[in-house]
């Protein structure tokens, strides 16, 4: 009896110790995982690299559509008859509908990426075909509204999917993301200008209308969820990737309205909120091009070089403001954008009628007032942590780009009552007051602020 009894605890030691050494191994390697996937530019699964290029595509056709209608406004108006602060107005009330829209993303959790993406960029094609052919404002915007109505999941559908994806590298994706959005700013207003110089404004929209259509098919066939390998395969195990994407990602199970309590939340909405005057996709999209034309009496061509600038800087400013941020923190690199965003925007339109400075300085404008945009939304993304990312990025679409849209409406009004550059300098106010927000409540800490605080 002594010698099994003696047997018996010998065995159970055995047992607890291979338990502790395999705990202790499961331990390390998650460790090792964890350290892998948050060294700089590590940690990708296999397909990442493809999500974060095609959803940053499907960003470029959806800019664009912004892009190539923003050329184009100035010669509606004139054939229409129109003011800039009807197509304020215009423009406003659809920015409103398409951000408060946003807010759905989290509750069309049954629809995929891919139906959402691509379903937007053939509404958009619709929209700007209906645009080209109409005979008066009224038609016109109508479609504008509908191209909104359509192409809201773009935002918080597509910033999620990446997040989800890659969430140790959060400020790199998602200025990715903006930086495939600067490209379809970059390309539509130099192949619409040129087509509005030789046939007119329609045929220029139903030239955009018909490469919309044949890009948005790259969003149908390439926009995957983590788990398409592992289902081809027909394996009846998780595949390493998806249990690589699970041990990165954070639990989405917390509040979504307790969340937007943190101090820190309400100081990233309420920036955003108040730098929308200098947004790029929407009012400097918009105005920009319109002060050439209206303000300046430039040429189509001229204008769409210059605004071809200010796109190259948008192009290369957010990928390298994101590795920053990844690297230094959100909150210094998104002060000193808004500083030197603000002072370009002044620039702009004090330098006087010379092309080659106005290239300049709209490069300027690109590389830092078209950057705060994906820092600021991956320090959001960082003060929501445990929130299901739809659900984050609607909110954050909803909130701040439907006031920032006023932006649209108000800054229209100023430039029929007062001057361009009243408005502008207007914008580069805006990104100073957002500055002190961020500078003064929105700390960047891990441990975050408790709710209500």
């Amino acid at each position: 009896m002594t010698k099994k009894r003696v047997d018996q605890v010998s065995s159970e030691t055995e047992k607890a110790a291979a338990l502790g050494n395999s705990n202790q191994e499961i331990s390390s390697a998650t460790d090792g995982d964890n350290k892998n996937a948050l060294v700089q530019g590590k940690g990708w699964n296999p397909g990442d690299r493809l999500q974060v290029a095609v959803v940053s595509f499907s960003h470029t056709i959806q800019h664009g559509y912004v892009a190539a209608l923003g050329v184009a406004y100035p010669f509606v108006l004139a054939d229409f008859h129109i003011s800039y602060a009807v197509l304020g107005i215009i423009l406003g009330g659809a920015g409103i509908v398409g951000a408060l829209l946003q807010g759905l993303a989290g509750y069309v959790r049954k629809y995929s990426t891919k139906f959402l993406l691509g379903s937007q960029n053939i509404g958009m094609a619709i929209s700007l075909a209906i645009a080209a052919i109409s005979p008066g404002i009224v038609l016109f915007g109508a479609a504008r509204i509908f191209g909104t109505l359509v192409s809201w999941p773009q935002h918080p559908v597509g910033s999620a999917h990446l997040t989800e994806r890659v969430p140790h590298r959060r400020g790199f994706v998602l200025a990715m993301h903006t930086t495939g959005g600067n490209l379809g700013t970059l390309l539509a207003p130099l192949i619409t200008s040129i087509i509005i110089a030789y046939y007119g404004w329609r045929p220029a929209l139903m030239t955009m209308a018909a490469l919309t259509v044949l890009a948005s098919i790259l969003t149908w066939t390439s926009v995957h969820s983590p788990d398409y390998v592992s289902k081809r395969k027909n394996s009846p195990e998780k595949s390493e990737t998806k249990k690589k994407s699970e041990l990165h990602a954070p639990k989405a199970d917390g509040s979504l309205l307790e969340a937007l309590k943190r101090r820190e939340a309400k100081a990233v909405l309420g920036a955003g909120m108040v730098s929308g005057a200098g947004r790029g996709l929407g009012v400097l999209a918009v105005y920009i091009p319109a002060y050439l034309r209206s303000g300046l009496q430039m040429s189509p061509l001229t204008i769409g070089v210059l605004v071809t600038m200010v796109s190259i800087g948008a192009l290369g400013g957010p990928g390298v403001g994101g590795h920053l941020s990844d690297r230094f923190g959100r909150r210094p690199v998104l002060l000193s954008l808004y500083v030197l965003g603000a002072a370009a925007l002044v620039g702009f339109v004090t330098v006087g009628s010379n092309p080659v400075i106005i290239g300049i300085m709209g490069f300027m404008v690109g590389v830092f007032s078209y950057s705060e945009q994906p820092i600021r939304q991956a320090l959001f993304s960082d003060v929501m942590q445990g929130v299901d990312a739809r659900k984050a990025f609607g909110a954050y679409f909803a909130i701040s780009q439907s006031v920032g849209s006023l932006w649209i409406t108000a800054l229209g009004f100023v430039i029929t009552s007062i001057s361009f550059k009243a408005a502008f300098i207007t914008m580069a106010g805006s990104f100073i007051v957002a500055g002190l927000i961020i500078g003064i409540f929105a700390n960047e800490k891990i441990k975050l602020t408790p709710s209500g605080n």
